[in-house]
């Protein structure tokens, strides 16, 4: 095992890169959206700081669990061979190292925020954890996925006022079936891999075609959650603007994958997962903040 501060620099840096620690931007807005449905007004810079170390630290968590619980699969997927562990740049004991590290700042700042939010992280981190096993269980892991990132509005909102309004519900749950429904479209790539190695998933059981399908009743509940939400909130024009973005969106996601669901490659994830699905989170929280700036106008005005 490397030693010294360069070692672990160098440690950090692949744990980072493997783990994807960018990727955080699919959770992060949707925190935001919490927060403006909460009710609490802005935090104080010091609750900001503890609501930001505690997204990233459990969304790395959840990830280095994954990597590390996941690590004798990938080394036979050829998709995921190269990724960390397997590919030998980082030993499965620093891996776990780093990783219980990450549980520990994620405790540190959960408790900062508030008593309540230190005790509800701890069952947390084992529902986090858990994640990597679902697929060992059953074809519902995708639901799973999108339950652990439909916490972040509803954690924000114990976080600043002990409690969850109804919209906030809402909006958690449009979180679980869109991650749900973009999840099915990734695991398209793994399809005959799950199949052959026993693995659960959408795409093994269903096939391609119909995984598609699934995919887009899991959308179209995104945007009625989405919309339902908005009207119990109250939400302005921005709030639907930024609703029908998203629809336009995620309806580009199934264009591009019309015609290659059966042959999905990495291009096609690239372009359909990560750019359009960054895109939803950051458009949507966009059109809720500017909708309560304009409300705080109006009520200052």
């Amino acid at each position: 095992m490397e030693c010294g501060t360069l070692g672990w620099t160098r440690i950090l840096r692949v744990f980072s890169a493997d783990i994807k620690l960018a990727h955080s931007v699919f959770a992060m807005p949707f925190a935001m959206v919490g927060l403006a449905l909460s009710g609490a007004g802005w935090p104080s810079l010091s609750q900001t700081l503890f609501l930001l170390v505690a997204m990233v630290s459990a969304r790395s968590f959840a990830m280095g669990m994954n990597r590390y619980l996941d690590a004798d699969i990938d080394s036979l997927n050829e998709r995921t061979v190269l990724r960390a562990i397997p590919a030998g740049r980082l030993g499965r004991g620093q891996s776990l190292a780093i990783t219980v590290a990450t549980a520990v700042i994620f405790l540190a700042a959960a408790f900062g925020l508030s008593a309540i939010c230190g005790l509800l992280a701890v069952p947390l981190l084992v529902i986090l954890a858990f994640y990597s096993q679902m697929k060992r269980i059953g074809w519902l892991t995708h639901f799973y996925l999108g339950f652990c990132l439909a916490m972040a509005p509803v954690a924000v909102s114990i976080a600043l006022t002990g409690s969850v309004p109804l919209a906030t519900m809402l909006v958690a749950a449009a979180v679980t079936f869109w991650t749900a429904g973009f999840d099915i479209l990734y695991s398209l790539q793994d399809r005959t891999f799950d199949q052959a190695h026993g693995l659960a998933s959408i795409p093994a059981k269903f096939g391609a075609r119909n995984s598609l399908w699934i995919s887009r009743f899991c959308f179209a509940a995104m945007i009625i959650l989405l919309a339902s939400a908005g009207l119990t909130a109250g939400g302005g024009i921005f709030w639907y603007v930024s609703l029908i973005a998203v629809a336009a969106l995620l309806f580009w996601e199934h264009w591009i994958l019309r015609n290659n669901a059966e042959n999905i490659d990495g291009h096609l994830i690239d372009k359909a997962f990560f750019t359009a699905n960054a895109w939803v989170s950051v458009v949507f929280c966009a059109g809720v903040l500017m909708d309560h700036l304009v409300s705080a106008w109006t009520v200052f005005s």
